[in-house]
């Protein structure tokens, strides 16, 4: 190899090389920061969290404490994010069990009063978005039926289906979010799935949707009759059946409307 060719070949490599690292320095992971401390949370911001203790009405008592941790890395801004160390407390405000009938249905109340991150807690409101059974939450980490990478082994390039039917595309855990009409409604990388931006604020953000979908709404995987009601910061839950039992790995998707 003469040294003119070797000069040519190496000259491309560091280019190739320069690429890789511009590449890599405008990634979403170099452009975002952790916040360090909470202050606030922007209206409209979507928690997607997982619920780690078994709750059953007629048994678990009114004002027993609950608390439920996030999935997911959260964006609360343009170029800021929560990690995973989010969590919701508040109580059990009502827990009645039924008959197994309509007319005297179960019912499980639960209020959510503040939000800590860090070693800091702040007061909050939300709504409920939706609610997910742990099967239907496991179901989101396996290959999409039907998928051809049901013979893959690598999960990091696996097509998952969401919580409500939205379709997760990944390569390297990174990839496209669709809908059932292949439109595309989101993104996924190696901290979560998020929706596109929508406006809070004033600025343009990613919601964290955790396993579901960006349509998602009401519940998922639970009795037949079962409705799911919010207001005020308080998210209730009615069955026909004799008793509400939400299960350790039971995932809730919550909207802030206020903080």
């Amino acid at each position: 190899m003469t040294w003119s060719w070797r000069n040519r070949v190496m000259s491309g490599f560091a280019a190739m090389l320069l690429g890789i690292y511009v590449s890599y320095a405008q990634t979403p992971e170099r452009q975002f920061r952790r916040v360090s401390e909470l202050t606030g949370l922007p209206s409209g911001l979507y928690l997607p969290m997982r619920i780690g203790k078994t709750l059953r009405s007629g048994k678990t008592q009114s004002g027993s404490a609950v608390v439920v941790e996030a999935t997911q890395r959260v964006p609360v801004s343009e170029n800021s994010y929560l990690d995973r160390d989010v969590r919701l407390s508040g109580e059990v405000v009502s827990s009645t069990a039924g008959d197994g009938t309509a007319k005297h249905p179960a019912v499980l109340s639960i209020h959510f009063s503040s939000v800590s991150y860090r070693g800091k807690a702040i007061p909050v409101v939300t709504r409920a978005v939706a609610l997910a059974n742990l099967v239907d939450v496991g179901a989101t980490s396996l290959p999409a039926t039907g998928s051809t990478d049901r013979g893959n082994s690598n999960a990091a390039s696996w097509t998952t289906r969401q919580v409500g039917g939205d379709e997760v595309y990944r390569s390297g855990w990174v990839g496209d979010v669709c809908d059932s009409t292949m439109r595309k409604v989101g993104f996924a990388d190696f901290y979560g799935v998020y929706s596109l931006p929508v406006t809070m604020d004033g600025q343009q953000v990613p919601r964290a949707m955790g396993v579901f979908s960006t349509n998602s709404q009401g519940l998922y995987g639970y009795e037949h009759g079962a409705t799911l009601e919010s207001s005020a910061g308080t998210i209730t839950i009615t069955s026909p059946e004799k008793r509400v039992v939400l299960r350790n790995g039971d995932n809730l998707l919550l909207e802030v409307v206020q903080h």
